[in-house]
């Protein structure tokens, strides 16, 4: 269920100092044909009845030699003035760890965040980690392992003037980065990966008994302490960035959810006192979770299952969160956003990939998220991380750009990326309606959804034949439901390339996009 490798842990520090340059990336998006927006709409144009807000198309950061932040966000969003066509990137999630801040400065990124904004980024994460060493807890929770988070975690989190106390260094490393970047960033996420462990049977017993440090490996720590960071960044944000969400910290285990429900930030076991009054429910706003389909597919290796991967861990987790009552009801329910997901572009070691697959998993995991409820999804990576021949392991060959091997702007788009640019392009300004969906009367072996623009007031709709086993190669056929009044459209392809299309459509294993006129 859950990858044995955690690759964000080995980025390197991203360079700030890249010289500017121009010249073209990728494959440019083709030109559109021309939208007549008097059209009449294919129904009656009703608000959507899904949550109200924008889809975010994100992606991780990286570090590449000769780069700048700033110009791998070029590549990811695109810009316009430099004709450089993006990814379709609208998200970013970068780092920003203490030892880092420390060294440089904590306004060291603002401009690198000012330029995603002039770009069209919008709502960005960052994950909260890494304690400079004169920060880190010495504590050795295990034999032999020193933890890996902050010490003085429960020093006082306020001064009595109300000023953040210094001797907290968690606390006024967080205070500090949400007062530099609150403008930009709408989700907290604490820390990467706090589950990450080599023991997957311990896994199974979390929801009984609290996480052995001995089994966090990038955390070893006690699940309080866990806690008790979601505590202290929840009252900071809440103080300088009201509309920021504190998320956890991109999850793989529900197990580990349920740990921290069921305790309070009390480093005597997590029960409640008059100092230690709510359990970790109260201090987040918002599941963060990792999920590499590749590990759930077993032989049933398509794009269909990919994408219902990533919403069977959102299932599993939203499972524990009723089991405790955040159920909108009781209490309130928590959104969800996938901050690390993907399959790799080359089948390795038994595992799915390729070029078609992974080109059709991106577009059907957007449109199945959003169906889902799920707030946003952050590719891995920005670029593969070798030539693909050379991959021997799946994360080698994930990421919207070929392998980057030299400076500026040399990098060329993979199926993927161009995938990623389509469907953020086509729907980055739409919102998901389930009730117009519903209206579409899909059969069995057809999956797709609608999606409304408030501005055009018109759909568009996502279709597809559905995929089994391991073949991308299906047929279905479609012909909309005469109510909807669909004579003619625009039928646009995975690599934004227009057709006229009518009632009746011919559907494939690769997604298209239906705009009726």
């Amino acid at each position: 269920m859950f990858r044995g490798i955690y690759p964000l842990l080995v980025i390197l520090l991203i360079s700030l100092f890249g010289a500017c340059g121009k010249g073209k990336v990728g494959i440019d998006l083709p030109d559109g044909t021309d939208t007549d927006t008097d059209s009449i709409p294919p129904q009656t144009t009703t608000p959507p009845s899904g949550n109200g807000s924008l889809f975010l198309y994100g992606s991780n950061m990286g570090a590449y030699a000769g780069w700048s932040d700033e110009q791998l966000a070029e590549i990811l969003i695109g810009n316009p003035a430099k004709d450089i066509a993006g990814a379709g990137v609208n998200s970013l999630r970068p780092a920003m760890y203490d030892r880092f801040v420390q060294q440089w400065g904590y306004d060291i990124r603002v401009n690198a965040f000012e330029t995603y904004q002039r770009l069209g980024g919008m709502d960005h994460t960052i994950f909260l980690n890494g304690p400079a060493d004169e920060h880190r807890d010495q504590t050795k929770y295990c034999n032999g392992t020193q933890s890996q988070t902050f010490a003085n975690l429960y020093e006082p989190i306020w001064l009595s003037s109300g000023n953040v106390n210094p001797n907290n260094y968690y606390a006024n490393y967080v205070y500090n980065v949400v007062k530099t970047y609150g403008p930009y960033v709408k989700h907290w996420e604490v820390w990467n990966e706090p589950d990450y462990t080599n023991n997957w049977a311990a896994t199974q017993t979390w929801d009984r008994s609290d996480p052995d440090p001995c089994d966090l490996t990038t955390f070893a720590a006690p699940i309080q302490s866990y806690v008790r960071m979601l505590r202290i960044t929840y009252e900071i944000v809440r103080q300088l960035d009201n509309d920021g969400l504190v998320c956890v910290g991109g999850l793989g285990y529900p197990t580990f959810l349920d740990a921290i429900l069921r305790n309070t930030d009390n480093p005597n076991g997590g029960s409640v006192s008059t100092d230690y009054p709510k359990k970790g429910g109260e201090w987040f706003d918002c599941l963060s979770y990792h999920v590499y389909p590749m590990y759930d597919l077993g032989s049933n290796q398509n794009s269909d299952a990919a994408a219902a991967a990533v919403v069977d861990h959102k299932n599993a987790f939203q499972e524990v969160l009723h089991d405790y009552s955040y159920d909108g009801n009781t209490k309130p329910e928590k959104t969800f956003i996938v901050t690390e997901s993907n399959i790799p572009r080359k089948a390795i070691d038994g595992y799915v990939g390729g070029d078609e697959v992974q080109r059709n998993f991106l577009i059907k995991a957007a449109v199945v998220a959003q169906k889902a409820g799920i707030s946003g999804i952050y590719v891995y990576g920005p670029a593969e991380s070798t030539a693909l021949a050379q991959a021997t392991n799946p994360y080698h060959a994930m990421g919207f750009y070929q392998n980057i091997s030299s400076g500026p702007y040399n990098a060329t788009i993979t199926p993927g990326g161009i995938a990623w640019r389509t469907v953020s392009h086509l729907l980055g300004t739409r919102q998901y309606d389930p009730a117009a969906t519903e209206a579409l009367q899909l059969p069995a072996n057809v999956d797709g959804g609608a999606f409304y623009s408030t501005d055009d007031k018109d759909y568009i709709y996502v279709l597809w034949a559905k995929t089994s086993g391991s073949d991308e190669n299906t047929t279905a056929k479609y012909t909309f439901p005469a109510a909807l009044g669909v004579k003619k459209a625009t039928q646009t392809s995975w690599e934004n390339k227009e057709s006229e299309a009518t009632g009746n459509i011919q559907l494939t294993g690769s997604p298209v996009f239906i705009k009726p006129l």
